[in-house]
């Protein structure tokens, strides 16, 4: 006997012909995020998020790294010897009570010096916001001066560099300011809290009003379970976060009304042969049709997102890495919470059915047309 050759569709007809129940299981599912976000709470009332610069203040400055020795009496690799590198810097930050927040590796070009191409770190580090602005450059300079000393570009002793011409080789870029800081918080706050009103509108206006509180509490608990995530690892949040956070909102809301629109079809069916289906079967219906189509979005995007996280840079990282996260918990709300909470929450509107046209149910796939009797009205 011969067995029966799978088709390309098989996965999606087992996907289909499941009687795996999401909304029965709607309780089970809700377990571990609202366990990652209550770790996330503890975290957030105990020792808060690990904030960058740009939220708490700071500077950054470029370092010139001499490969060939041109410059300076020692030799430094970026790509070999970054470890090295870094802890030499944070021995001069130290002196002042600072510690390097990021180092990447870029490019320096210099007019003072005929440098084209020539590698480089910047380094991003807080400040103390108990200092004035002038006091924060004022101590900005001197740690500049002590690089130019701790990588051998002047010799130790040396207090004045401004009329050398390696003294482009360390450079001050910008510095941030608490108050600055303050109000990109309250900026950024205010651009998710806007995208998240937008995103309802648009839902409710074109499915209808229980979808939208469906979909956005599935988006509540994307982003709850992304920051949550960043406490728990203690990743560093600059304003890349926020970014992240609302190309999350865009990824999972697609993702949601895929699986909204297959609801609305399903209903428009139910509703044109005059049948009686509830909410559960039609979001189970509407989950699995979809599944594959999730399943492969997902994939090849955290693919993508995965392979950023792994070989950026610094700041790339910091965009990546939350969006990562984000696919996770956008794929699982939009498959295994939000039919859940539709189900729950639908009522169909009420409408005057015609006494003469017969009513038809439907259990278990079987259509049963019933006849009213004749004195029904």
């Amino acid at each position: 006997m011969t067995k029966a050759k799978k088709t390309k569709f098989s996965i999606d007809e087992r996907i289909s012909n499941s009687k795996f129940d999401f909304c029965k299981n709607l309780k089970w599912f809700l377990v571990a995020p609202l366990a990652i976000i209550l770790v996330g709470v503890i975290l957030l009332c105990t020792i808060g998020f690990n904030l960058g610069i740009d939220f708490t203040g700071g500077s950054n400055m470029t370092i010139f790294v001499d490969k060939e020795g041109t410059y300076s009496s020692q030799k430094y690799d970026v790509e070999k010897d970054l470890g090295v590198i870094e802890n030499k810097i944070n021995d001069v930050l130290k002196e002042h009570g600072l510690v390097v927040s990021t180092i990447q590796k870029t490019t320096m070009s210099d007019d003072i010096l005929p440098i084209t191409n020539g590698d480089a770190v910047m380094i991003k580090f807080q400040n103390d916001n108990s200092l004035t602005s002038a006091e924060i450059t004022e101590i900005n300079e001197q740690i500049r001066l002590e690089l130019l000393v701790e990588f051998g570009f002047v010799p130790e002793g040396t207090t004045d560099v401004s009329e050398l011409d390696n003294a482009g080789l360390v450079k001050n870029n910008d510095i941030t300011t608490a108050s600055a800081s303050s109000e990109l918080m309250m900026k950024s706050f205010i651009a998710l809290l806007v995208a998240v009103v937008l995103i309802l509108i648009y839902v409710a206006f074109r499915f209808e009003i229980t979808s939208g509180l469906a979909a956005i509490l599935a988006l509540f608990h994307d982003l709850l379970v992304t920051a949550s995530i960043m406490l728990i690892f203690r990743v560093q949040i600059n304003v890349a976060f926020i970014a992240a956070l609302i190309t999350i909102l865009g990824y999972s809301i697609n993702n949601t009304i895929i699986i909204f629109d297959r609801m609305r079809e399903r209903m428009k069916e139910v509703k044109n042969m005059g049948l009686k289906i509830d909410n559960n079967k039609i979001a189970n219906e509407s989950v699995k049709g979809t599944m594959m189509r999730s399943i492969l979005t997902m994939v090849t995007t955290f693919i993508m997102i995965f392979m950023i996280t792994v070989i950026g840079v610094a700041d790339i990282r910091e965009f990546a890495f939350p969006i990562m996260i984000g696919i996770l918990a956008g794929f699982y709300s939009s498959v295994f919470m939000t039919p859940g909470l539709w189900a729950i929450a639908y009522r169909p509107s009420k409408r005057k059915k015609s006494s003469n046209k017969p009513s038809k149910k439907v259990n278990e796939g079987v259509v049963v047309e019933v006849e009213k009797p004749a004195d029904a009205e």
